[in-house]
């Protein structure tokens, strides 16, 4: 792949991107390079596409996503430098690859309508600082279909209480949300949006497929509230030397376990809650065995609905949201480890003979500086990092609830 064209955004570039919602680099692919990998997407969509029900060419969408990556010849998009280059200057951080996309509409897809892809129950959405990164490989125009943009409707969200430990966003309201206008992407084009701008794919005319690149990168300090795509060595392989960095977690195992950090205040420190595992013999998180909520789609990772189920039956505790902290290898899986934190939580009544308070001392003394939970502990409380609410499919009906 040539790179000759690898733009640094100036200040007045990076501006208007915070001011719009989206920026455009023309040209970053050649003619030759757009429909080489258009060919590429073409061949995957008819055998290794997502949902496995949709059988090509019947119109739908088609996608080719997450480790995938490591069989579709795609990889180099991902970090072509120009884009990675592109990307972070506009999130202002080394950047993370959430999600490896590309879709192929064949005629006859209707398209979709106007909306935003942050998302509290996704893995590839629930970042608080991230960015689509779409590059048409056929041209977006009115008959293979635009994508529509509606400039500065990223602001129609915005951070409640800028200091909070964990971030919030005030409800958009559709009714303020600005016209829709056409960019006119051509093939090779790369056009930046940020999470919360929002936009439309309206179906077109054309007896050919429609094909695009719709990646996803977050800053290296905003994880994902519902945890990161999980993607394994094979993808990881894909990519060169330098390439690896986008990467944030590679694993060849199941994440089997899922276990929370239950955080409230008592007197003057905080304390968290443990509950004592008879069978090993030690003081362990809530929570256990973890599931994929159904209606994920490709998109997996989160294991937000059965923390949820758990922490219910296991404390009688509802558990509104959730954050993501981190992986830990466990020997036979992983355990994906997320965090939750409420100042009117009663911690008398979740004390009992199997569940008890700990400060953060207490806990290093019981389990050593070398366990997970001390580790998650820290890890929950890095001013570095920006931490946004996670929430189940099954609450995605109110983004804002």
């Amino acid at each position: 792949m040539t790179t000759i064209n690898r733009p640094i955004l100036d200040d007045q570039q990076i501006a208007d991107f915070h001011e719009n919602g989206y920026a455009i680099i023309r040209n970053v692919l050649s003619p030759d390079e757009a429909d080489q990998f258009r060919r590429i997407v073409q061949q995957q969509a008819q055998c290794n596409s997502y949902p496995p029900s949709l059988k090509y060419p019947t119109p739908g969408k088609y996608t080719i996503s997450g480790n995938k990556m490591a069989e579709s010849s795609l990889a180099s998009i991902a970090e072509h430098p120009t884009v990675v280059n592109a990307v972070e200057c506009v999130l202002d951080q080394p950047a993370y690859l959430t999600a490896f996309v590309a879709y192929l509409r064949s005629p006859g897809d209707r398209g979709s309508g106007g909306h935003c892809d942050y998302k509290r129950w996704r893995p590839v959405g629930s970042s608080m600082n991230w960015v689509f990164a779409i590059i048409p490989l056929t041209d977006f125009d009115k008959v293979y279909g635009p994508f529509m943009v509606s400039p500065r409707s990223h602001k129609l969200a915005q951070v409640i209480d800028e200091d909070a430990h964990i971030l919030d966003l005030t409800r958009p309201d559709t009714k303020q949300l600005p016209s829709f206008i056409d960019p006119e992407l051509k093939a090779g084009d790369l056009l930046i949006t940020n999470e919360h701008t929002w936009h439309s794919a309206p179906a077109g005319t054309a007896t050919d497929d429609r094909c695009g690149i719709f990646h996803k990168y977050c800053a290296v300090n905003a994880p994902p509230a519902a945890g990161y795509y999980p993607y394994n060595p094979a993808a990881l392989g894909s990519l060169s030397d330098a390439g690896k960095r986008l990467i944030p977690v590679c694993f060849d195992k199941p994440i089997t376990t899922t276990r929370l950090l239950i955080e409230c205040p008592s007197s003057d420190e905080l304390v968290y809650l443990l509950q004592h595992d008879d069978d090993n013999d030690r003081w362990e998180l809530p929570g256990g065995e973890g599931w994929e909520e159904d209606g994920v789609g490709w998109d997996i990772g989160a294991r937000i609905a059965a923390l949820q189920d758990l922490t219910e039956t296991q404390l009688e505790l509802e558990v509104p949201w959730m954050s993501y902290i981190e992986d830990v290898d466990q020997g036979d899986g992983i355990c994906r480890v997320y965090g939750y934190s409420d100042e009117s939580l009663d911690a008398q009544s979740l004390t009992n003979g199997r569940y008890d308070w700990f400060t953060k001392d207490r806990v290093r003394q019981l389990l050593g500086d070398n366990d997970y939970i001390p580790r998650a502990i820290h890890t929950w409380h890095r001013e570095d990092i920006i931490r946004g609410k996670g929430k189940a499919v099954r609450q995605s009906k109110e983004q804002f609830d």
